[in-house]
């Protein structure tokens, strides 16, 4: 057993080591900025305002039960942020079904600001300022993780924010300057997978069982996807933004039709991650409580193990997907759609695929990790007798 202090030391480069990795990424890219913008207005920010007065306003109740107002208000506002920080303005505010911004002294908002040269600015709301209730939720999150999971928790918020990091850095630059983005999310999933599961669960043979099961499961949600959207007939053209996606390829070389397998596989990248290492873990300390264990019993286990798991896991997939999808379900029931209509749509065949090939993953990844560790306990054992031998 390694001491707490080499472990502490393991855990220390490796937060510098990903650290490392960050920086460089941010570096290049900073090198390699993004040339390409669709639509650019060097006169507009958007800043932090505060309303200091409602100057005038004339709002009604909407009907029915929306506890919405419609109407207009005439607001007295002081910026808080950018070049004309301080300075008060008066703001039109209107209320409408879609723009329901409805402001009350002391409100906080994110002004719309337009100042061209040469022309009066113009000034309007653009929503609330939520920027101090995302970072309370966030604040709340990380506490919450620390205070259960103790440094677990800490290990686990650490890792959490290099794949988020890593993917807005790395990943979602690269795909956009037109690099295969099958490619450079393989390799996001091997970076983020192999530092974050080595950063909570140490240079183990537990952990490394985990890694290789789930680069395998990244290769069967491969294999499924490219099967699957064979049958339906769907690449990322199909996708709701397809029309921004092939004028932004035409300026950037973006590779619009591998991209759904890109979303695809980091939304089960998770869950993948999650049912791997549950069952190394689990099997690992069987084994270790039990070292007499033969390779054939612990795969055996661990198919058990996983056959309780994939329900629940595979429910958690396709209704994270379903839940996402219910206000569009919704208006095409409303459009009268027919069934017929409905199973032959873009948005049905893609949520299915999204659901499909990460369950799928899920599942194989269950006999994988097996089969692994079966292995490698069988040959630790093996390395374990010789020596004694020896």
């Amino acid at each position: 057993m390694k001491t707490n202090h080499k472990k502490r030391l393991e855990e220390l480069i490796l937060i510098i080591v990903m650290a490392g990795i960050l920086v460089a990424v941010f570096c290049y890219q900073n090198l390699s900025a993004i040339s390409y913008q669709m639509y650019t207005s060097g006169s507009i920010t958007y800043e932090k305002g505060k309303v200091d007065q409602i100057i005038e306003e004339d709002l009604q109740l909407e009907e029915g039960e929306t506890n919405r107002y419609r109407g207009e208000q005439t607001l007295l506002v002081t910026l808080k942020t950018g070049e004309q920080k301080g300075l008060q303005i008066v703001i039109h505010n209107e209320l409408t079904a879609t723009h329901n911004i409805k402001a009350t002294e002391g409100t906080n908002i994110i002004v719309k600001s337009d100042t061209p040269e040469g022309i009066e600015p113009h000034y309007s709301v653009f929503n609330y300022d939520r920027s101090m209730g995302i970072y309370c939720i966030i604040g709340i999150f990380a506490v919450l993780m620390i205070l259960v999971g103790g440094l677990k928790g800490l290990k686990s918020l650490i890792g959490l924010l290099f794949t988020l990091l890593f993917i807005l850095l790395f990943l979602l630059p690269m795909i956009y300057q037109g690099y295969s983005p099958i490619g450079m999310a393989i390799l996001t999933v091997l970076v983020t997978t192999v530092f974050s599961m080595l950063l909570l669960n140490g240079f183990q043979a537990k952990t490394w069982t985990a890694i290789v099961s789930v680069m395998g499961g990244v290769l069967i949600a491969a294999i499924a996807y490219y099967l699957f959207s064979n049958v339906l007939h769907l690449t990322g053209y199909n996708l709701e933004q397809a029309e921004e996606l092939i004028i932004i390829h035409q300026n950037t070389g973006l590779q619009v039709s591998q991209l759904l397998f890109v979303g695809i596989l980091i939304a089960s990248l998770g869950a993948t991650m999650d049912m791997s290492m549950s069952i190394a873990s689990s099997l690992y300390e069987m084994k270790r409580i039990h070292p007499q264990l033969t390779g054939k019993q612990i795969f055996v286990s661990g198919m058990k193990i996983g056959s309780d798991m994939i329900g629940t896991m595979c429910e958690t997939l396709i209704l994270a997907f379903v839940g996402s999808a219910v206000t569009a379900l919704l208006v095409l029931i409303s459009y009268g759609t027919q069934l017929q209509q409905l199973l032959s749509s873009d948005y049905i065949a893609i949520e299915l695929l999204h659901s499909i090939t990460g369950s799928v993953a899920v599942i194989l990844v269950v006999p994988i990790t097996a089969i692994l560790t079966a292995l490698f306990t069988t040959k630790l054992n093996w390395k374990q007798r010789s020596k004694q031998q020896s």
